[in-house]
């Protein structure tokens, strides 16, 4: 029997347990009928309490919790306490004399992460809506509601937190009633900490989800949904969903893409560990552990099926267009193929993200890697360094504006570098997103006067609830990108929420702004900048790169220019030898020669000298 060891993803276990789990599972664990299964997610806003409910339902399932929240299998997830990958677990529950199989899948909150809620739903036929009765409705319940009601879902109402002080039922209900149309007696109120009543979701689900379509004897048609690499080389753990026919433990499996042939290894479920089975079969989630040698062969969202076999491929969600970008190099103790390496598995993992190559004169080849937000960009350096130990420098932010041109061609660019020529430009355009959110009445006020400031323009003011009101504003992308949110929870005292979705362009007036060090022009330096903010912006980049440049024995003088005009200058003073310290006196003349033969030669030094830009001043900028 070939016993699976977790790697970094997974938290370890007692091995004991994990050990018992595994051996039961191949004897035991039966094939079930299409019609004894049901597919459905937790969908809710942020900190609502999907992975405590999640705790819970699997406890009901039969398996005991040895940790909390074991679905948030990633290091990054218990640190920050939320949820970045979806994970399932396969649930074994006993309804009016039947055994049934429910498999669950727990997804992200956050804004930045609702292509992944996306991509769990398409293998769902029903979700539970949580929503916490302290809290109420919040901008990310609305998001993810829709993504369920493009899907055809069923959904299913939970009120989360019923046993908390502050909890406020009636209300909370009245606001899913009128905002998602649920009937309000039809919700489930539940405390996923204590367990109140959370054993009455799991017979709705069984009700109210309608069974996956698919024959088990049909030919094998399979959607390779998540990939992880386990600790021995050239393993690799798929998460599967089987669409039509049967794989068994000994089947050979062909991806469609590559139409390159693997053994499988082991097969099985997840309850939430990974147990092994003999197969398979239509509806079921579960993974495939297969030899492979070459990362390019993978591709999330392929098609699995039976070699020589002429199945379609199998639709799935398109991959989202990137918010922001970053460039990305190597540190210095980094080895660039090692990191190619690494990059490449993790982005392979984490489909939203899109590399292309790039290179810097100061920072030397690297890759241009495209977020859905700020969140998702942090998330990925943390998950680089803690699953791949692989440090890099990160550049800053930036995001996809257009040029049309006078040739009437339309250009999009991202970077400084890219920035087509002002002369040919007839129109410069920014990308806007709509900004939804959630805010009680006390801080109406503050926030609406927050978004103006933010250059938003008002679209919806409507009411939730009680002493609740729902904003809608378009606002340029860039103005998000830093501290949008943050200021948001900082003005609400952390009660308002917000969520984005795309809203096409707005017409800008846009100027590129060259950094010169010495007279130098430092491409990593560059920045797009509107051009009311030329002088404001200049002026901080300068100070900001003065502070970290080290001294040297001459002067360095850093500059933001734009063409041959400068903008800003800021000068880091040099090292200064005292040349007239063996001066015992006579005339000052003597003084004078000295100081002015050192100031010849910190000249001559600095139009030879090359100034090297150290890491850290990209790094920290």
């Amino acid at each position: 029997m070939n016993i699976w060891h977790p790697s970094k993803r997974f938290i370890k276990r007692l091995p004991n347990v994990l050990h018992r789990q595994l051996s039961d599972g191949i004897e035991n664990f039966p094939k079930f009928d299409p019609k004894y299964i049901r597919n459905f997610s937790i969908i809710a806003h942020v900190d609502h309490g999907k992975s405590t409910l999640a705790d819970r339902l699997i406890e009901i399932g039969g398996v005991k919790s040895l940790l909390p929240q074991q679905l948030d299998n990633l290091q990054v997830e218990r640190e920050r306490g939320i949820t970045v990958k979806a994970q399932c677990a396969s649930l074994r529950y006993s309804y009016k004399g039947s055994e049934y199989l429910l498999n669950l899948i727990d997804t992200p909150g956050h804004a930045d992460f609702t292509h992944e809620v996306g991509r769990s739903l398409s293998l769902s036929d029903g979700a539970i809506l949580l929503v916490d009765a302290t809290q109420g409705v919040q901008a990310q319940t609305v998001s993810n509601f829709y993504t369920a009601f493009e899907n055809d879902l069923c959904v299913l109402g939970a009120l989360n937190k019923i046993d908390m002080p502050n909890a406020n039922v009636r209300t909370c209900k009245m606001e899913m009633s009128k905002i998602f149309d649920l009937v309000a007696s039809q919700i489930t109120e539940i405390s996923a900490k204590t367990g109140e009543n959370v054993e009455k979701l799991l017979p709705q689900v069984i009700e109210v989800v309608p069974p996956p379509q698919g024959n088990p004897d049909a030919e094998l048609v399979a959607i390779l949904h998540d990939c992880q690499y386990l600790s021995s080389p050239g393993s690799v753990l798929f998460t599967v969903f089987i669409k039509e026919g049967t794989i068994n433990s000994k089947d050979s499996i062909c991806l469609l893409s590559s139409g390159k042939t693997f053994p499988v290894r082991e097969m099985g479920v997840f309850q939430p560990e990974p147990l092994p089975t003999q197969n398979l079969s239509s509806g079921q989630l579960g993974y495939l552990i297969l030899k492979v040698k070459d990362v390019n062969d993978v591709v999330i969202g392929d098609t699995i099926c039976m070699p020589g076999s002429t199945v379609e491929p199998v639709k799935t969600i398109p991959k989202p267009k990137p918010s922001i970008f970053s460039g990305v190099f190597p540190d210095e103790d980094t080895d660039f193929r090692s990191m190619k390496e690494s990059l490449e598995k993790l982005v392979q993992s984490d489909t939203s993200v899109s590399m292309e190559t790039d290179s810097n004169q100061n920072l030397g080849k690297g890759w241009n890697l495209g977020f859905l937000g700020t969140l998702h960009r942090e998330v990925f350096e943390q998950r680089l360094a803690q699953e791949f130990g692989t440090s890099i420098i990160m550049t800053k932010p930036s995001i996809t504006y257009r040029a049309l041109l006078d040739n009437g061609k339309i250009v999009e660019f991202n970077s400084a570098k890219d920035m087509p020529d002002s002369y040919h430009v007839v129109k410069w355009e920014e990308p806007v997103v709509e900004t939804t959110l959630i805010v009680p009445g006390d801080y109406l006020a503050s926030v609406i006067s927050h978004c103006m400031s933010c250059r938003g323009i008002q679209k919806e003011n409507s009411t939730v609830g009680e002493g609740r009101f729902l904003l809608k504003f378009e606002i340029p992308l860039i103005e998000t990108v830093d501290d949008f949110y943050s200021s948001i929870k900082k003005i609400s005292s952390g009660y308002a929420t917000c969520d984005f979705e795309d809203a096409g362009f707005w017409e800008t007036d846009l100027t590129k702004v060259d950094v010169l060090v010495n007279g130098d022009k430092v491409d990593g330096l560059s920045m797009i900048v509107r051009s009311d903010e030329i002088r404001e912006v200049s002026m901080k980049t300068v100070k900001n790169i003065a502070k970290l440049m080290p001294r040297e024995l001459y002067k360095i003088i850093i500059q933001c220019v734009i063409g041959v005009k400068v903008q800003a200058r800021a000068e880091v003073k040099p090292y200064r030898k005292d040349v007239t310290k063996d001066l015992y006196g006579g005339d000052k003349t003597r003084a004078m020669k000295l100081l002015a033969r050192q100031r010849e030669g910190k000249k001559k030094m600095r139009e030879k000298a090359t100034v090297k830009i150290p890491r850290a001043v990209f790094r920290t900028l």
